[in-house]
Order: C-alpha cells, then structure tokens, then sequence
C-alpha cells in the first residue's frame, strides 16, 4: 500500500510542470487579447505638428513617442509644469532628434485654454494633428472656475472649445486630423441637455459615460458641418489602460492594501499605455484615412459607435447648448472655416 502511494504522489509532482505551463500560457493568451491591435501603418509623419492634450503620462504621452520616431513635431499640452518637464525629459532621451516642446494648459478653466490657443495661433501657422487625449473619471464632484462639474468640462467642455479655437491652424494643413479620444463607456451614457452638469443626480461613472458620449456625438457633428473641407473627425477607444492615472480618484486605488489586491487583475485584463495609444496612432499617421472623418475607432479598426451618435437633431441641440457653455459663436467659426475652403477650390 505504502508503495501505491508513493507513486501517487510521485505521479502528481510530474504533473505540476505541465499545469504551470498552462497557467503561464492562458495568461500570455489573456494578455495578448487584451493588448489588442497594434498599428498597422508605418507611415511617417515628417515635419507635421501635433499637439497632444494630457502628454505628461499614460497614453498621451506613449502617443508622442510614437508619433515622434515618425518625424512629426510635438507639443505636449500639460496642466502640471513639473510633470511636463519630466515628460519631455523621457521624449527627448527616447527621441533624441525629436523637435518638441511642452505648453500649460488647464481644460477646466477657460480662460486658460483660451491663452494656450492665443498662444498657439501667434506661434504657429498651421497645426495638423489636435489630440483631445487628456480626460479623468471617477472624480468625486466639484466645480470648476467657471461653475461646470469638472469631469465633462476636462473630457467634453475643454476640448470642445479648444478644438474651435485652433480650427483655422487646423485648415491651414493639408490634411487638418482632430482626434478625440473617446471610451467604451460612451455606449452606456445618455445626454441630459437640462442637466449636463450633473446637478440634479451626480453619479461618478454615469458622468464620464455622458462626457465621453458627447464628445463621441461632437466628432461625428463636426465632421458632418465640415464634411467639405479636407479637415477630419475621428474619435478612438483605446479601451482599459493602467498606468494613466484615470483610477487616482477610485476607491479601489485608495488604499494599499486595496491597491495591492486589484493590481495583479489591473495587470491580467488591462492594456498598458503604449498598447493603449496604438489607435490615437494608426488614425494619426494612416494615409489610407486622409478622408475619413466622423468615426468611431477601437482596436485599429472602424466600429459602430452608441446610436445616439447618429441622432442628428440631439447632436445639434448639443452642440448649440455647448456653445453657449463655453461662449463661443460657433456657427461664425464654422462659416468661417468653409469660406476659406471654398476660396481654396475657386482659386
């Protein structure tokens, strides 16, 4: 009997090598789905400027090391001096011959962003790739300077009025690209046009869902108001991401000991940053989408956005509301942009 069992045992221990193995290979399956699609287009950019809103870390700052090693001109557009400078430190060792610089600027005041774009347009001639990459959830509530519940001022608001404000150095390029980075969430966010601000009933989630969800209905809205132009709309999911300080404000990052149990399941089912960027990336640099504009990117490919992207008549309403937010005469902008582009075609 004591020999049975000796064999037994001896036949288990065999099997621990190859149990491991498939623990080891299910979890490089898991991460290798998660990761997703990498860029399939090794087009360079030389010599375009691109300016990318929250590029001191995470995925805006992963996109401008990529879109550096292609030629392309950075500015990284940062809140936090400090940590612009850090950034810049990292892109400059990493892409020693990349021309970049780093500019302040604050998306929930707007007067701040007003000053970056006055900057910009004293600075620069034309701009050809705008990324509103720069967002936060989960933020407990509160105000901004201008009275607006910060979390759809910093992914909505902000780069609502910053993108009209550089739209004339965007139709100077050849190929103006204004990528808005959206989330999957925006597929659970509804639009409540009395309420944007979240006064009545603030729910952390639900109120990135509706940040995300307006600025996905914004893209696709402007591309239809400029759909004569050569400028191009796009919004991306580059789905869950860590290390991009987005779960700074999370209960489930408050603690260590909390932190400490969902990292190793951060690590398994979220993409890393630079897995993260590879769509901001591929509808960057992709000649193939040069007149491609109103749509909803993920994993590198075109994908049916929320339903009430397509509703035209919420999206007006939206987009009119969100200009008198910001105060902003936006049918004059967008007049403006489309006689200059129908000089261009007439001369």
């Amino acid at each position: 009997m004591e020999q049975f069992f000796e064999q037994l045992e001896a036949a288990k221990a065999c099997w621990w090598p190859y149990i491991l193995s498939l623990i080891l290979c299910l979890v490089g399956i898991i991460r290798r789905y998660i990761g997703g699609n990498y860029c399939p287009s090794e087009n360079r950019i030389d010599g375009k400027i691109v300016i990318i809103t929250g590029g001191s870390s995470g995925i805006g700052l992963a996109t401008a090391k990529h879109l550096a090693k292609r030629g392309a001109t950075i500015i990284l557009a940062v809140r936090n001096a400090e940590q612009g400078k850090c950034a810049l430190e990292t892109l400059l060792t990493e892409c020693p011959e990349t021309n970049a610089i780093i500019k302040l600027i604050d998306l929930t005041d707007f007067v701040s962003i007003r000053e970056f774009a006055n900057q910009i347009n004293l600075e620069y001639e034309k701009i050809d790739i705008l990324i509103n990459n720069a967002g936060i959830i989960f933020h407990p509530y509160k105000k901004t300077v201008d009275g607006n519940e910060i979390t759809i001022s910093t992914n909505y608001f902000g780069p609502f009025l910053l993108t009209h404000l550089l739209l004339n150095l965007l139709n100077n390029s050849d190929n103006g690209r204004v990528i808005n980075v959206s989330a999957v969430a925006h597929l659970r966010g509804k639009i409540n046009l009395d309420d944007l601000n979240s006064e009545k009933n603030f729910v952390e989630i639900e109120a990135f869902s509706q940040s995300k969800l307006a600025l996905t209905m914004f893209t696709k809205h402007m591309a239809s108001l400029l759909k004569y132009t050569h400028l191009t709309f796009n919004a991306v999911n580059p789905g869950l991401v860590r290390g991009t300080k987005h779960l700074r404000n999370s209960k489930l990052t408050t603690s260590f000991p909390t932190k400490l149990s969902v990292w190793p399941w951060m690590w398994l089912f979220m993409k890393t940053p630079n897995q993260g960027c590879q769509t901001i990336v591929y509808t960057a640099v992709d000649p193939s989408l040069h007149n491609v504009s109103g749509c909803y990117f993920s994993n590198c490919e075109m994908q049916k956005p929320s339903d009430l992207v397509n509703d035209v008549q919420l999206s007006e309403e939206l987009y009119r509301k969100t200009c008198q937010i910001v105060n902003i005469d936006g049918e004059t902008i967008i007049n403006n942009i489309r006689e200059v582009e129908h000089q261009r075609k007439t001369n």
